[in-house]
């Protein structure tokens, strides 16, 4: 027990004293009877008190103020503190001899007084301990110090306590790490409560001993959530691994991971509350990939979080304007004596209010993590439809045109429907309309893309699959999938000169899509040598650069009166 008690202490943080008074020797002498327990600021009179005050009033927890001092005295401080709402909070003892002027130091909201001249160190640690527990429990009502069952500090005085760690080293470099036991209902599931609260408990020991060790405090929040906030280390894996395999010991099952967020080399001045929420923020990052422990909080990273975020929230606003822009890339047939445009593909552009041109390939991944890409999807069906419509009445013909669907898309119910009112609403013959699906997707959802293009051929539209060449069930799709073109994926061609190979992967393909009556195309072509050999191995169109990068609306239209006028 006495252990324990012992080890108690040494977990507490020391309480912060301001001793205001003009003769050195009493704060001296006061000093050192509260040293060891109390860490100690020093003034010398009311305006350098009142000028501490100022700055510390959130880590002071006592003032011991002599009343006669030059400057300012102690009445002119008792005064100023009865204004001050900050500075009500903070309990002052009054250190005198006379016992007459404690009548109007009690009026003026004195808590306490010490007798001068000092001779019992015992009683006044005593006293000043016990006046600051009346006001700690009086200014944070309801909140407990410490977690009942971890012994653990509790949130309020955790991040009280952060800041006065700060205060106390405020040279040396400090990290928040953030622990979380992910999975942890499992343990309640198969243990019970009981047996998951002692796992708790040991987790705690072990952080208190790292605390311990290593210049720290330490919380417990929200369950299976540990904060810690302590000396910079540069390696914490001993310490993770050991939690770890503690705890798998305990529960004998692997079920358990520790995932844990760094905010390293934390700023002094920095708000308690952000820098939870990026070691929280780092902590995610770790997900439930069971071979990485813990993640390290960057600002580049932050950074990119908040961009993501501003991108999510400016969609609407977007959509609604019309910010996000369709751009038309040509296909060109080459099998013939001369090279003709003969489809496009749409491809979606965002022009941000904000940021300018944003890449596809920032915000296309964003929207389909979290589902806002089958509205954007939607819109550019409409937008496409629109403008083929147009070209029918400005040319007096139809330009065929493939969209993309979203391998989440897949999973729309309402997305053959979607493609259907774009289109048929404008009237658009469905044989000009080439649907384009990703190979990779056939991998995650087999059963529905067969059926979903099953369906569409059956109305009538051309099914397109793209980025042939990089799924992980490349020839169970040919074989399963009804489908009218394929796409070779760009890979294949860009590393055309670096490996024999890959020429004949395309010929093999080309080959293949002679076999079955499907059109071959080939994309991200943009050199001489690579449109000469598609041309000799037999494949029936190209896009990319050596043709045109993607246009604007407008471009597009005046490259189709050229083809035209040809």
């Amino acid at each position: 027990m006495k252990t324990d008690v012992r080890r108690e202490k040494e977990l507490e943080i020391k309480r912060t004293i301001l001793i205001v008074d003009d003769e050195e020797i009493n704060g001296d002498i006061l000093s050192s009877f509260l040293e060891d327990d109390f860490y100690i600021l020093r003034a010398f009179n009311g305006k350098e008190c009142l000028e501490i005050l100022e700055k510390e009033d959130k880590v002071i927890d006592m003032v011991l103020l002599d009343i006669y001092m030059p400057v300012m005295d102690g009445y002119e401080v008792l005064r100023e503190r009865q204004t001050n709402a900050a500075l009500k909070r903070i309990p002052f003892i009054v250190m005198t001899s006379e016992a007459v002027i404690e009548k109007e130091c009690f009026h003026l909201g004195v808590n306490d007084f010490i007798k001068k001249p000092f001779d019992n160190p015992d009683i006044i640690v005593a006293r000043i301990n016990r006046m600051i527990e009346l006001y700690e429990d009086r200014s944070i009502i309801k909140e407990v110090k410490r977690d009942k069952l971890t012994k653990l500090y509790s949130m309020e005085f955790f991040k009280k306590y952060c800041a006065q760690f700060n205060q106390r080293h405020p040279r040396i470099k400090k990290d928040f790490l953030a622990i979380n036991v992910t999975r942890f209902h499992l343990i309640n599931e198969l243990y019970g409560h009981d047996y998951a609260d002692e796992i708790l408990k040991d987790i705690a020991s072990s952080i208190k001993a790292f605390v311990r060790e290593n210049e720290g405090i330490a919380a417990r929040n929200d369950g299976d959530n540990f904060y810690i906030y302590c000396h910079h280390k540069d390696d914490y894996s001993g310490f993770f691994n050991d939690i770890i395999e503690h705890v798998r010991g305990l529960t004998h099952a692997n079920i358990v991971h520790i995932r844990v967020g760094i905010h390293p080399n934390v700023e002094p001045d920095m708000d308690i509350d952000i820098v939870i929420g990026r070691a929280m923020v780092a902590a995610l990052a770790v997900k439930e990939d069971v071979n990485r422990i813990f993640a390290v909080y960057d600002e580049e990273s932050e950074q990119k979080n908040r961009f993501n975020e501003s991108l999510i929230n400016s969609f609407d606003a977007s959509l609604q304007n019309k910010d996000f822009k369709v751009y038309f890339q040509p296909k060109y047939k080459i099998q013939g004596e001369k090279n003709v445009l003969g489809s496009a593909e749409a491809l979606v552009r965002w022009v941000h209010p904000q940021y300018g041109m944003v890449s596809p390939g920032v915000f296309v991944p964003l929207f389909e993590k979290n589902g806002l890409i089958q509205r954007l999807d939607k819109y550019v069906f409409n937008e496409v439809a629109e403008k083929m419509a147009e070209w029918k009445e400005k040319f007096g013909f139809y330009f065929p045109v493939s969209v993309n669907v979203s391998r989440v898309d897949i999973y729309n119910t309402n997305l053959e429907e979607d493609i259907l009112e774009a289109f048929d609403s404008r009237h658009i013959p469905h044989e000009y309309c080439y649907i384009e699906i990703t190979e990779s997707a056939y991998s995650t959802g087999e059963d529905t893309i067969i059926k979903l293009c099953a369906s569409l051929k059956e109305k009538g539209f051309l099914v397109e699959i793209d980025d042939f060449g990089t799924g992980y069930s490349t020839l169970n799709s040919l074989l399963d999938i009804p489908f009218d073109v394929l796409k070779i994926d760009m890979s294949f061609i860009r590393k055309l000169d670096q490996n024999p190979k890959n020429a004949t992967i395309i010929q093999m393909i080309i080959n293949i899509c002679k076999e079955i009556g499907a059109v071959s195309v080939a994309e991200g072509v943009e050199t001489q040598r690579q449109y000469e050999f598609l041309k000799e191995a037999g494949c029936d169109v190209i896009q990319g650069y050596y043709f045109s990068k993607p246009l604007p609306e407008s471009e597009f239209t005046e490259l189709l009166k050229k083809e035209l006028a040809k």
